[in-house]
């Protein structure tokens, strides 16, 4: 379960990916269009809204997975691991909490849009379940991934697995981002040299 959630919490990085990219080149056409062609799309700040809104939800279990949330830990990274763990459980169990919050309320706000068959304001007339569905869809991708991380960090504090435990948890330091860094450097590079056989042959990339 938790190296499923993993994989479809990258993939979900990716639509969030998309969404961000939808949200520019919607700005830009209605800017292009009001100043050279005289008309707005009229929906630009609604759909761009939704976009915002599922993008960001959909974002964040991959970005939990990676560690890559802001957390205020300059006191946590100086105490002793045994401490630390703890910490780290009831971080996680307070984001249970949280999250198991929001995706309620998510959820609930979706199911009256759908009861009352609200749609939003602008031309488009879009039926409020859809991007508030989707929103909740990925808050509770969250809050899946929250669960698979507290249950695999119980387990590894039974085992005595606590250093296992602080690397899952532990927010990224700065030794992380320069590792992280470096091996993209070198996947770019590795990526630009042509293969002897290739070379051999005159066939390049």
């Amino acid at each position: 379960m938790f190296r499923s959630l993993e994989w479809l919490s990258h993939r979900a990085m990716h639509v969030a990916g998309w969404c961000y990219l939808g949200i520019t080149l919607l700005i830009t056409f209605d800017i292009i269009a009001r100043r050279l062609m005289g008309f707005s799309t009229e929906a630009t700040t609604e759909v761009t809204g939704y976009l915002m809104a599922i993008g960001m939800s959909w974002g964040m279990a991959g970005t939990l997975f990676e560690r890559g949330h802001v957390r205020i830990d300059v006191l946590v990274q100086k105490l002793p691991l045994k401490v630390r763990v703890w910490l780290h459980m009831a971080s996680l169990l307070a984001l249970l909490v949280s999250t198991a919050f929001f995706v309620y309320g998510a959820c609930s706000l979706a199911r009256d849009s759908w009861a009352l068959g609200a749609t939003d304001l602008s031309t488009l007339r879009m039926p409020m379940v859809v991007p508030q569905g989707l929103w909740a869809a990925g808050l509770a991708l969250l809050l899946l991934t929250v669960v698979a991380m507290a249950v695999r960090s119980l387990r590894q504090l039974v085992g005595g697995e606590a250093d296992a435990m602080d690397r899952m948890l532990m927010a990224r330091t700065y030794e992380d981002e320069a590792a992280e860094t470096l091996e993209a450097v070198a996947e770019a590079q590795a990526g630009m040299h042509v293969p002897a056989d290739a070379q051999a042959t005159g066939v390049t990339r």
